[in-house]
């Protein structure tokens, strides 16, 4: 265990000291461990003073560091380090993004009423990083740790990143992958406001079903020892895919980032998911290649 910069393709814990960054540790240790991956334990320490560059570190290990290494300890073949910038936690998680393969934080998250604003390092950090963002907010559960992968999908080509990260998760943990595509039957783009007869009804599920099994095709030939579970949900995302993780290992959802003018653009389900969930919630970013084509139809926007 060593002070150190971020290793390429580790494993981010951000810690704070806080019961949720233990939690986010403790899950991102067992993420480094079944990987072979390194695992580096970030403290950011605040902004640095005038003068000083941003990456300046404090060499000498604090009380939060100490205690994150001691919840890692039992990992006896874990490769571990350390960092305390001397940056706000935003930026240098941000940084550490630029190599890492994933970053895990905390969140106490909260209810439908008090949680209308979540974290904004959680908020940032899900929208702008460079890698994968996993939100935990407390321990699983026995159940949830054999439980599915639920992925949330739609037929944006920006959502492929998550739906592979989804399919890789799953058959590493060899359980189900749950694929939920949402739809309201009402707001379909056929019915133009028109109340739907069964005819139409059944002709927009078809629809929805075809666009869940085109977004399911590369991924699932490319992984095909994943069992695969369907659903078709006519629920808000939100609602659909919080109830399908109480059972589950891990949520993943997809998301836009920033958009053209540079401002975050964090979906009303990811934000959703990430207060409300009962399991840790991957946010994945697009894939450079990946391009939204405009007036392309959605059925779910996270």
């Amino acid at each position: 265990m060593m002070f150190t910069d971020v290793p390429r393709n580790a494993i981010v814990a951000g810690v704070d000291g806080s019961p949720e960054s233990w939690h986010a540790l403790r899950w991102a240790a067992d993420r480094a461990d079944a990987t072979a991956q390194p695992l580096h334990i970030l403290h950011a320490k605040g902004i640095a003073p005038i003068g000083w560059g941003r990456t300046v570190q404090d060499a000498s290990i604090d009380n939060v560091c100490e205690q994150a290494l001691g919840v890692v300890a039992h990992h006896a073949s874990l490769r571990v380090s350390w960092s305390q910038p001397r940056q706000p936690a935003v930026s240098a998680l941000l940084e550490a993004s630029t190599r890492a393969a994933q970053l895990v934080i905390g969140t106490r998250g909260a209810g439908a009423v008090r949680g209308a604003v979540l974290g904004s390092v959680t908020t940032e950090l899900a929208a702008t990083a460079d890698c994968p963002v996993t939100v935990v907010r407390a321990a699983l559960t026995d159940r949830q740790r054999v439980g599915p992968v639920v992925v949330g999908v739609d037929d944006r080509p920006d959502g492929a990143a998550a739906l592979q990260f989804a399919f890789a998760e799953a058959e590493r943990r060899h359980v189900t992958l749950r694929a939920t595509l949402c739809w309201r039957p009402d707001k379909w783009r056929f019915t133009q406001g028109v109340p739907m007869t069964v005819m139409n009804t059944l002709a927009a599920r078809r629809h929805q079903l075809d666009v869940l099994r085109r977004a399911l095709a590369a991924p699932a030939a490319q992984h095909p020892h994943v069992y695969v579970e369907t659903v078709l949900a006519t629920a808000p995302a939100t609602a659909a895919l919080t109830e399908s993780s109480a059972d589950a290992s891990l949520l993943v959802v997809g998301t836009r980032g920033r958009h053209g003018m540079g401002g975050l653009l964090l979906g009303s389900v990811s934000q959703g998911v990430m207060r409300r969930a009962h399991c840790p919630v991957a946010i994945v970013r697009p894939l450079p290649a990946e391009a939204l084509p405009a007036g392309r139809n959605r059925q779910m926007t996270v």
